[in-house]
């Protein structure tokens, strides 16, 4: 449980992403008039965001030392991403004014930046973790891991936000499922990627337990995979009215993937394997 704090800063940023994500491209694929964002969304953004902060300070051994962490942008990759997440954190700050206040003139503009600000964010995040001592991590899978959950739970938790919105930001329609689906993809991609790196990497240790580990780890990513299809399915079977209970589909399609998300990313920080381990 020690790694709790960077499981719940990295997932509430992703998360806190692909909601923002998911919702303006609805609003911009369903042209249904509305401009402006609804607040709940962006409320949740922030809330989401001063969380992951929250929860970050708490990883740190010493808090008050951490403005000096953004000195050395020019060379370290977590600078980098204390920089993205703050600036992400003020474009969604600066959007909710705007909307609060009713102003409109330029929110196209403020969303199109945040959108950047939001997946350069998640960009450096992955890039911390290209350690060459840590094999499961130095590759693509960890880029592609971190924005299958923008993907798939953002998408979900847009689509439960969605539900408290009286002004519906976007309608259930088949293009909605472009996201979720494709964080799915992202996800299997990223656990094939990362099943393949440790079977090539078993030559390097000599440890017959450590092998053993290995092995077990295949077994669990398999069941993760499971579980993140079938929270996909419970949501298509929600999303395209299949059923004649959306709501609860849609809510346990949620918890299905939220509960996978936090499994899957404990499992991300206890599986690296270094050499010597």
């Amino acid at each position: 449980m020690h790694n709790l704090s960077l499981v719940i800063f990295t997932l509430l940023i992703q998360t806190s992403v692909g909601i923002f994500g998911t919702t303006i491209f609805n609003i911009w694929i369903n042209n249904n008039g509305m401009v402006q964002i609804p607040l709940i969304i962006l409320s949740t953004c922030l809330g989401l965001i001063t969380l992951a902060l929250i929860s970050a300070m708490a990883h740190l051994g010493n808090p008050r030392k951490a403005p000096h962490a953004i000195l050395n942008i020019t060379h370290s990759w977590l600078s980098r991403e204390i920089v993205s997440i703050n600036l992400f954190a003020i474009s969604i700050a600066l959007l909710w004014i705007l909307t609060f206040i009713g102003f409109q003139k330029g929110a196209f503009v403020f969303q199109i930046t945040s959108l950047i600000l939001g997946i350069l964010t998640i960009s450096t995040m992955s890039r911390v973790y290209y350690l060459k001592a840590v094999p499961v991590w130095n590759n693509i899978a960890t880029s592609m891991d971190f924005f299958g959950t923008a993907l798939l739970a953002g998408g979900v938790a847009s689509a439960v936000l969605n539900l408290f919105i009286s002004d519906k930001a976007f309608a259930s329609c088949l293009i909605f499922l472009i996201f979720p689906c494709l964080g799915l993809c992202f996800k299997i991609f990223a656990i094939s990627s990362t099943i393949s790196v440790q079977k090539r990497s078993k030559n390097l240790f000599w440890y017959a337990s450590l092998r053993a580990k290995i092995n077990g780890h295949t077994l669990t990513y398999a069941l993760r995979a499971g579980l993140y299809i079938i929270g996909v399915v419970l949501f298509a079977v929600a999303n395209m009215g299949m059923m004649d209970q959306p709501l609860f589909f849609l809510l346990t399609s949620s918890a299905v993937i939220c509960l996978t998300e936090i499994w899957n990313r404990f499992c991300f920080y206890d599986s690296f394997c270094r050499l010597g381990l």
